[in-house]
């Protein structure tokens, strides 16, 4: 893949949600090879603020800086999979791989492979478990040429095995000067990340 070092740049940003301040004034630079972790309870917006850094909800107050561009043009330098698995059940996994990679059957069977999921090519996504659904979800990561990874849960439903391999990944692509933000409600196994703890705004 061919990764393009970035640095992500956060300034000022706010958001109100529902007559409440979740996020207020927020700014920070990640460099490349950085891996931020955003964590906080439930209902503080920690869901909003990587949908907004991704470009997928308009910035109310801010701006998100990649490289030097705004998010709106750089979205292709962004992999976004959210804590939902943006997978259809009536498609077959293979089929649901090429709609949100866009890449050859050779590369998302391999991608595939990587995640445990040999031989589900043609099952459909309904017929899987949680895990497997979610071992699919994961495998545009091994397809993927962004350089900056947004992922919501990413852990969930995944065994311990699946847990090491997400985070070996994760380590290469930022070793590899990619960014990484996540949040989880899970153990990781990876040793080095910053931590943005979001709390309700007064």
């Amino acid at each position: 893949m061919n990764l393009k070092p970035l640095k992500l740049k956060i300034t000022r940003l706010s958001c109100e949600r529902d007559y409440r301040l979740l996020f207020d004034n927020l700014s920070f630079t990640l460099e490349a090879g950085s891996i931020l972790r955003v964590a906080g309870k439930n209902g503080v917006g920690k869901t909003t603020l990587l949908r907004t850094i991704a470009g997928l909800y308009e910035i109310q107050e801010g701006e998100v800086i990649v490289g030097d561009q705004s998010v709106t043009e750089a979205r292709q330098h962004i992999l976004y999979i959210g804590h939902r698995s943006q997978l259809t059940g009536d498609l077959r996994v293979l089929d649901n791989l090429q709609f949100l990679a866009g890449h050859d059957d050779t590369c998302l069977k391999h991608a595939l492979d990587n995640v445990g999921m040999l031989g589900y090519y043609d099952s459909l996504v309904k017929e899987l478990s949680q895990g497997q659904g979610r071992r699919c979800a994961l495998a545009r990561l091994w397809c993927s040429d962004a350089s900056i990874w947004i992922l919501d849960e990413p852990y969930s439903a995944l065994d311990v095995s699946m847990i090491k391999t997400l985070d070996e990944k994760i380590s290469s692509h930022v070793a590899s000067g990619g960014i990484c933000l996540f949040t989880t409600h899970q153990q990781s196994t990876l040793s080095e990340f910053q931590t943005l703890e979001l709390g309700c705004v007064d």
